[in-house]
Order: structure tokens, then sequence, then C-alpha cells
């Protein structure tokens, strides 16, 4: 059994998983799906959250609160679109309690490929209808605070395998191949007929990946 941990996109939450959360734990795996601050269900609203760093806290308080991981209590971290960024801080935090980083049609960093580059590129993404009356306003960052919260090194972010998962119909694909072209991951996989919101348009596909990845990086 291994856990996988959900991080959802902006001005979304864990209620976009469910599709994949089912599959996932009828392979017999543990998930946890959280809600960023201000986001889904959490109590917050997005005038109190301060930066990054605060609204990436509760996947932040989850993972300091995991035990010291061996390598088979590891987690799988997933994140899907702007919220690549909490993986990020995630990883240069707690590298030894992550298997593999797997985004989703998200923004990636790197040691060599800072906010302040990615941020230049990224552009507003489609969201699906079901999406409409449950979705709730992201917080806009301070680019300098954001630069400076997302800052991720060699020796441990670094350490963390990276894997990405392209959108085939993306409606701007080419943000994703610009990031995996300069900011090269472990792998990554193309899923065929997936929109931006793959864990609605392929949530089989979606999970059979993430499948792969956790019987290959433990």
């Amino acid at each position: 059994m291994r856990h996988f941990v959900l991080v959802h996109g902006a001005c979304h939450g864990a209620w976009c998983w469910y599709k994949v959360i089912a599959e996932l734990k009828q392979a017999g795996h543990k998930v946890t799906a959280l809600d960023l601050a201000a986001c889904g269900i959490n109590p917050r609203q997005v005038d109190q959250v301060r930066d990054l760093v605060d609204y990436s806290e509760p996947l932040l308080d989850f993972l300091a609160c995991l035990e010291p991981a061996d390598e088979k209590e590891k987690v799988v971290l997933v994140g899907h679109s702007m919220n690549g960024f909490s993986l990020c801080i995630a990883m240069e935090r707690f590298p030894e309690k992550i298997a593999v980083a797997v985004f989703v049609g998200a923004t990636m960093l790197g040691p060599d490929f800072d906010y302040e580059l990615v941020a230049e590129k990224v552009s507003r993404m489609q969201d699906l209808e079901l999406g409409i009356t449950l979705v709730r306003p992201s917080p806009i960052w301070e680019p300098e605070q954001a630069a400076k919260d997302t800052v991720v090194t060699k020796e441990k972010y670094g350490t963390v395998a990276r894997a990405f998962v392209v959108c085939d119909e993306e409606r701007d694909g080419t943000f994703q191949w610009w990031q995996i072209k300069n900011n090269p991951p472990n792998e990554y996989i193309v899923i065929p007929g997936s929109d931006h919101m793959v864990m609605f348009s392929q949530p089989g596909l979606l999970s059979q990946y993430f499948l792969q990845l956790a019987g290959k990086y433990f």
C-alpha cells in the first residue's frame, strides 16, 4: 500500500480529485486530498492568506506531522495547475518524506528555474462546468515575496524524483512543453484526450499512471 497526497489547483479544492480517489482506493492504496488555505472547505478567507507559504500551510503541516519515513513509507505527492508552487515548497522542506512529486499540468520550479521565470509564462487555464459553483477566489501573490517563498535547492528539492503529466488538449499546451524542455523532470507522460482538468476528463488513465509511479519509485 502506498500513500498518495493530492493537491488541487488554484480556485479548486480536494473535491476535484473524487474520481481519482475512488480509483486509487479501489487499488488498495491510502489517499489524502487536501484543501489549501481559503480553498474548498478550508475556513480561511482569501484576504487572510498572506503569501504562498501561508497558502500552502495545510500541506506543510500535514507533511510535518508524518513520521520520519523509510523508503517504503514516503508519499506520492501530486499537484495540479498553479499549485505546483506548493509542491515545490513542500519538496524543499520535506524531501525525505516524498518518493516522487507528480506535476499534473502544473507549475514546476527548479534550482535554476525560478518563480519569476515561470510566472512570466503562466496563463489562465480553463475550468469545467462542475467547478463553477464550487470554486473560490485565488489569492494574488506579491511577486518578490513569492520568489523568496519558492526558492529551491539541488540539495533538498533536487533529491526528489519529479514526474510531469502533460494534458494534451490543454488550451495553452505550449507552457507544459516549455517547462519540460527547460526544466526536465525525471519522466513525463502525455494523457490522450485530456483537457486541463484531467482528473475529470481522463481519471482512469491518470490513476493508472499514478499507480505506475508508485511501483517505480519505491
